[in-house]
């Protein structure tokens, strides 16, 4: 009982800062455009919303697609991307699409309703981004097949590993996790709250840390290392950039290409 207590109380931890519709009916889309849309809650999702007395309402997704993917009946590698509890994953996406995209990666961002940093937990997050995911899966079927990364940066890197976790639990083929600006590791919480198996462990896991952040430095990070190491996460790989506590395209599109290489997707763009 006592266990039970303590993972209901690692699921109200907030992730903090360390700083128009799907047109159903059809797969084509717009390379290049944002589409957002809205996803009902699942029961996740309405038992979220329930705990925190919110209104009858529903989550927003929102996905872009790469150039040269217009239909959505082939397979295309997915990007989740994650940011930190009161944030907004939507509002965030414009700033990594152009480093996902030019590697041939989707990239797809869901919201909840708006809730202070301290009601946007674990396990409202992951509510809110199953309720989405859910809806998508709706629209094209075949996408719960594809390849799926999980990113974000600061307590975003943090939900990704999280997210990432949840996602193996549920049978989704994630083949990285890309942590920028990282000074914890929530890769053992998830390992530890969602229980995805041994083959979470062998997801590769990209750390990208500024050589002058305060926050998440190049020593925070190899201290996470060392923790996922004895977790028995063995697949990493530490980059430094020059700068403080933001965020470095170049290395997300470094660490895409360096997820399709462990998996052995095809380079460049939608798994020709």
């Amino acid at each position: 009982m006592k266990g039970v207590f303590l993972w209901l109380a690692l699921l109200a931890i907030p992730l903090k800062v360390g700083a128009q519709g799907i047109h159903y009916g059809t797969n084509r889309v717009e390379p290049g455009k944002v589409i957002e849309f809205l996803a009902p809650l699942n029961s996740r999702g309405r038992m979220a919303a329930s705990a925190l007395r919110l209104p009858n309402t529903s989550a927003r997704g929102a996905f872009v697609v790469p150039a040269g993917l217009t239909n959505l009946s082939k397979p295309c590698p997915l990007l989740i991307v994650r940011v930190p509890s009161g944030g907004s994953a939507i509002r965030w996406l414009p700033s990594i699409t152009n480093a996902a995209l030019s590697g041939g990666w989707m990239v797809l961002a869901a919201d909840g309703p708006k809730v202070n940093a301290k009601d946007d937990t674990i396990q409202f997050g992951w509510a809110m981004l199953s309720s989405v995911l859910e809806q998508f899966h709706r629209t094209w079927p075949q996408s719960k097949q594809w390849p799926v990364a999980c990113g974000g940066f600061s307590g975003g890197a943090k939900s990704s590993a999280l997210v990432a976790a949840a996602l193996v639990k549920e049978d989704y083929r994630v083949i990285g996790i890309f942590m920028g600006g990282c000074n914890e590791d929530f890769a053992t919480l998830g390992l530890q709250l969602y229980q995805p198996g041994d083959r979470f462990k062998r997801i590769p896991i990209f750390l990208s840390n500024g050589t002058s952040d305060p926050i998440a430095s190049p020593t925070h990070a190899a201290t996470v290392a060392g923790s996922l190491r004895r977790s028995g996460f063995q697949t990493l790989r530490l980059e430094n950039y020059e700068g403080g506590h933001r965020q470095n395209n170049d290395h997300l599109a470094l660490a895409l290409r360096w997820f399709e290489q462990r998996a052995a997707l095809p380079a460049g763009s939608a798994l020709k």
